[in-house]
């Protein structure tokens, strides 16, 4: 059971032990590396709490800037990123990332709909969106899509996946 004690004291207890049953129920998986970009602090505290319940390694920040510092310190299999941030995009992210290591697998988090071109999409890096609200087995799904994607056993140079809202 849960107490408030974490910068993520925000999400109601029941989230937390809900989180838990749904991570307890995915099958035992080979653990990546994530690092989860959203300047919303409690979305970053959800994310990076269903990320770590599943035993994921997983570092945080809250803009670009200090996302791509964290990124040249270590290496990452997936990056997780919101789209509308102040500083630095979720596009310009992307982007930077994949100049940086173009075997890094991409997701934007967005509220901003579904509605975007998938040649865009790959252009600007982009590998997987998610949409706003996203429910706990979609960003553990994400994760599992994403070890296919660099293992090359996924969708390879297919156009981007787009989540259902």
């Amino acid at each position: 059971m849960y107490k408030a004690t974490s910068t993520c004291d925000w999400i109601d207890i029941v989230e937390k032990n809900q989180v838990h049953e749904v991570v307890k129920d995915q099958e035992e998986t080979e653990k990546v590396n994530v690092l989860v970009i959203e300047n919303e602090e409690a979305i970053r505290c959800l994310l990076t709490d269903i990320l770590t319940s599943d035993g994921h390694k997983v570092a945080s920040a809250s803009n670009g800037v200090d996302a791509l510092e964290i990124f040249n310190q270590e290496p990452f299999d997936l990056v997780l990123t919101d789209l509308g941030m102040p500083v630095m995009s979720g596009w310009e992210v992307a982007n930077a990332i994949k100049e940086l290591a173009p075997e890094v697998v991409i997701a934007i988090i967005t509220g901003w709909g579904s509605q975007f071109d998938p040649g865009e999409l790959k252009k600007n890096g982009v590998d997987i969106v998610v949409n706003k609200p996203f429910r706990v087995n979609q960003i553990l799904n994400l994760v599992q899509e994403a070890r296919e994607i660099k293992n090359g056993t996924g969708r390879g140079e297919e156009t981007p996946r787009i989540s259902p809202p």
